[in-house]
């Protein structure tokens, strides 16, 4: 059991500055709560579904996810924007980078 104690110990030495970087830049939060609780939808579908059937399902989903989080962040309904979006794109839009959820409602062909 003192074996343990000592790697523990040793590891805690070795890191020691890597493990509270955080205290030397104020903008860094204490705690990684912000991204565990971004990526709990995921972790939800993928444990539902058990898998997403193929990497490129996979890929898919991760897309879907990124945009939907960022669009949460933003203090936006991820129903507004979707639909925002998927109006651009109905109507002929390829200008995907007006699409994005920071860009959306400046788009200018909705």
């Amino acid at each position: 059991k003192s074996c343990y104690m000592r790697e523990a110990l040793n590891y805690l030495h070795k890191f020691w500055n890597e493990a509270f970087t955080y205290i030397k830049d104020g903008r860094y939060p204490i705690s990684n709560n912000l991204a565990e609780r971004a990526v709990r939808p995921f972790t939800t579908k993928r444990k539902n579904s058990l898998h997403f059937g193929s990497d490129e399902g996979a890929e898919i989903a991760a897309v879907y996810h990124s945009i939907i989080s960022t669009v949460k962040l933003q203090g936006r309904s991820a129903w507004d924007y979707l639909g925002k979006f998927f109006t651009g794109i109905f109507n002929g839009c390829r200008d995907f980078l007006s699409l994005t959820p920071q860009n959306i409602d400046l788009a200018v062909c909705q």
